[in-house]
């Protein structure tokens, strides 16, 4: 990405000039929102993993201790 100094320009801004500066300005934009929705969106993936893991997923949530007993442990109780 390169960088542009602003500094007084010695004619003045036109319709062309100045649109070429928007659609220059709107991909820099654009890349970097680009960006930013996948990173986003590689870090609800990596997340959602991590949340498969019985040990981690106890340790990230604060709900998951207070929801009862497991579906498994509980059909094992009843075989017994």
């Amino acid at each position: 990405m390169r960088s542009r100094k602003f500094t007084q320009r010695k004619e003045p801004l036109t319709y062309d000039s100045y649109e070429q500066l928007f659609v220059e300005f709107s991909d820099r934009v654009e890349r970097m929102l680009l960006r930013l929705v996948g990173c986003v969106l590689v870090l609800l993936i990596f997340s959602q993993l991590l949340l498969q893991v019985a040990p981690l997923r106890s340790i990230m949530t604060r709900v998951d201790p207070l929801e009862g007993d497991p579906y498994v442990q509980h059909s094992q109780k009843q075989q017994r």
